[in-house]
């Protein structure tokens, strides 16, 4: 479904990513580890088109999307959930949703899964509950489930999520892992993370990033014995 190749990224004169390769197969989740700082969240803005890459390409579907605007890799199949959520703070539930959907009419045609408002509702039933509550009045936590739920209106191919976990209660970050199981088979995913036993939970394959670069990849359930917890721990 997705494939980056040979991905090199600057900010200024400092070489941010470096030749960095990673797949994600279709129906499968591929999990990017690493620390704070090596890249991750910079990875994910090159693929959706937030910031330019320098050389290497990115296929979604087999469609060249390297030098894309963002709205066309919408368009294409990309869903984000960026870190921090991202949500309208001053909108409606209801209303954040509506965006999302809107979207996904018009990239429904061309998208493996179709999701309807109460398949949002049902995959996160608290969204249905406060609807017509202002976004910015949510806990961190259900502001996630908002903006996975708004990602999953525009009808993606390829669902990318941002380190989804980061300051969210245990109570949702276990409905967040069940949601991903979920989704598998349905749509791709690609999440970046840096909790270890979440990422294992969901990882069909991982990546590790260290400054910029793959250092290790393979599948989820090798990640214990390829020493990764190491590779990612403070």
């Amino acid at each position: 479904m997705l494939t980056i190749s040979g991905l090199n990224q600057f900010y200024g004169s400092s070489h941010t990513l470096r030749d960095v390769s990673l797949t994600v197969s279709e129906g499968a989740c591929t999990v990017v580890l690493g620390r704070n700082g090596v890249g991750k969240t910079t990875l994910l803005k090159c693929l959706v088109g937030l910031l330019p890459v320098k050389t290497g390409v990115i296929g979604l579907a087999g469609h060249d999307l390297t030098h894309a605007p963002s709205h066309k890799r919408v368009r294409a199949g990309l869903g984000y959930v960026p870190q921090g959520r991202d949500i309208f703070p001053l909108l409606s539930v209801e209303e954040n949703l509506r965006i999302g959907a809107f979207a996904g009419e018009a990239n429904g045609a061309a998208s493996a899964r179709q999701f309807s408002f109460d398949d949002v509702f049902h995959t996160f039933p608290v969204l249905k509950t406060m609807r017509r509550r202002i976004a910015g009045n949510l806990s961190g936590g259900q502001q996630q489930q908002l903006a996975i739920g708004r990602a999953l209106l525009t009808n993606p191919k390829l669902l990318v999520l941002d380190e989804p976990t980061e300051g969210i209660q245990p109570s949702i970050v276990k409905e967040i892992e069940a949601v991903i199981r979920s989704l598998k088979g349905s749509l791709s995913i690609l999440l970046v993370e840096q909790f270890f036993d979440f990422a294992q939970a969901v990882a069909d394959d991982y990546v590790v990033l260290v400054r910029g670069q793959v250092v290790s990849s393979g599948r989820g359930d090798e990640m214990e014995a390829n020493g990764v917890r190491e590779l990612i721990s403070v």
